[in-house]
């Protein structure tokens, strides 16, 4: 593998598909290795892309962490990314090693943000943004967010996927959560019944779902209660468990999601003749 020129050939579009739906935002903290996030991006989207990597660190120490991988990898520096409106007919896979960049001025990231975003809507390309979570703010991660058809967040152990932009809600965040945690069980019986989900997917999903960020110190007890009353089934997979529906407890299970759902009918229904008098 070696360092590819941004004039080396391009590859020519037929067709240009999914629309902004490729440009990725993935915050990760401090020891996780963001080389494995952007290896695993490279190998997921190749299928004959070209990947343009933007980073400010070291050619040759970017090029040591990805000489397992094959194909072409295009280095430039973080400055540079705008020159790829030049390829406007190239199907890119292009990684933003934003950790890697010092002392950015909000103004360029958004410009750039907004560029990346023109470059997946308009040209089919991919693009997965990087940033260390620990250097944002909330109010800054909310702006980044923006810009982004999925956020995915990494820590040490755990990886949240997310739709974004985040749908329009009245509920206030705390209440989303607390109508949330009240019905966690039924979620989770609802949920499994679908797949077979690992923790790890369970959190993902429900994230997915209500936007609420639930600790693994919240799923895993309910998991195991669960199991232990025979609703659902867990096997071991080296360090992780896969967590099923049981078919023997389908019809409980049913019986159980019923009655919370007529539970909160009658709930609504009194709650609107208690405002409407």
């Amino acid at each position: 593998m070696e360092k590819f020129p941004l004039n080396s050939k391009p590859q020519l579009l037929t067709e240009v598909g999914c629309k902004g739906s490729n440009h990725i935002l993935h915050l990760y903290t401090p020891g996780v290795d963001k080389y494995a996030i952007h290896k695993g991006f490279v190998m997921s989207s190749r299928n004959g892309k070209s990947t343009v990597y933007a980073t400010d660190c070291d050619d040759a120490s970017v090029i040591r962490e990805f000489e397992p991988i094959d194909g072409e990898l295009k280095i430039v520096r973080s400055n540079e990314v705008r020159e790829l409106g030049q390829l406007e007919k190239c199907y890119l896979s292009v990684i933003i090693d934003a950790g890697s960049i010092l002392g950015q001025k909000d103004r360029d990231v958004d410009d750039r943000e907004a560029f990346l975003n023109e470059l997946c809507e308009k040209h089919g390309s991919s693009c997965l943004c990087t940033y260390d979570v620990t250097r944002l703010s909330p109010e800054r991660i909310q702006q980044l967010a923006g810009y982004h058809a999925q956020l995915r967040l990494t820590t040490s152990d755990l990886t949240i996927l997310s739709g974004y932009p985040l749908e329009q809600s009245k509920l206030s965040d705390d209440a989303l959560k607390k109508i949330v945690k009240d019905n966690l069980e039924t979620i989770l019986l609802v949920l499994l019944q679908r797949k077979t989900m690992c923790g790890t997917e369970i959190i993902g999903n429900i994230h997915l779902k209500f936007h609420v960020l639930l600790s693994p110190g919240t799923i895993y007890p309910l998991l195991h209660s669960l199991d232990e009353r025979g609703l659902i089934s867990a096997k071991s997979y080296g360090k992780e468990k896969a967590y099923a529906s049981v078919d023997s407890a389908k019809t409980k299970i049913d019986r159980l999601v019923d009655e919370q759902i007529q539970a909160r009918k009658l709930l609504t229904h009194y709650l609107r003749q208690e405002i409407a008098t």
